[in-house]
């Protein structure tokens, strides 16, 4: 346990490209994240680029140099969350994608020095491969380097039995194993990084991060969002 009462010690927090729709959303969880740190825990922040590019919906690009772009794209998200948490914290971003001269080349030794040296650590790149998401990335980050819990930061609350955008009747699950998650067809994660996780027994938690002090909430135990476990 952390020094200040967290469940965790080191989390994987996976961020869409959504929060870096605007300059609002990056600060709101550029600030949660910094308050989580302040925890005392190691946390890793793997970010997406949907707000750029998505591969599987990249109107009249192929896919695979969708994919390419998408990997491209998580790389500049990433130097923007670096730029605005290393005014208040020690950061470091490491990429699968070999940019020497912008940023540093992920390895996992590399990432677990950062964590224990209390760096935030910032990973951009996905796994480093066309036709895997950042979903997957997150989780096969969350089983390398150790992590106690995986959370799925996004714009709505947990995990439910449909989108509850488009269906009011929508029964949202407090907590649900990953087996019922996959038969279910649930959308919150891709069936690959659920797979991981189980495997690895890395618990999920989904929860609305565009809410200020969630992420600090989830992790000093209090009943928010969803867990998948």
């Amino acid at each position: 346990m952390s020094k200040k009462g967290s469940c965790y010690q080191r989390i994987i927090l996976k961020l869409s490209g959504e929060a870096f729709s605007s300059q609002q959303s990056i600060e709101l969880i550029g600030n949660q994240i910094l308050d989580a740190a302040k925890l005392g825990m190691e946390i890793g922040v793997v970010v997406g680029g949907g707000n750029l590019i998505r591969g599987k919906s990249a109107a009249g690009i192929e896919r695979k140099i969708a994919d390419r772009i998408g990997l491209i794209a998580t790389l500049v998200n990433g130097l923007i969350l670096e730029n605005l948490l290393k005014k208040s914290a020690k950061v470091r971003h490491l990429s699968t994608l070999p940019i020497h001269s912008i940023v540093e080349t992920y390895l996992p030794e590399l990432a677990i020095d950062a964590l224990k040296t209390r760096h935030i650590l910032v990973l951009s790149g996905g796994t480093g491969n066309i036709y895997f998401t950042t979903d997957t990335a997150a989780a096969l980050r969350a089983t390398e380097l150790n992590a106690n819990l995986l959370i799925k930061g996004t714009k709505v609350d947990g995990v439910y039995s449909a989108d509850p955008q488009k269906n009011p009747s929508a029964v949202k699950y407090d907590k649900i194993t990953y087996k019922q998650a996959l038969s279910q067809d649930l959308k919150i994660m891709d069936s690959t990084a659920f797979a991981l996780c189980q495997e690895n027994k890395i618990p999920i938690a989904v929860i609305n991060i565009f809410k200020p002090k969630t992420l600090k909430k989830v992790l000093l135990g209090e009943k928010i969002g969803s867990i998948i476990c």
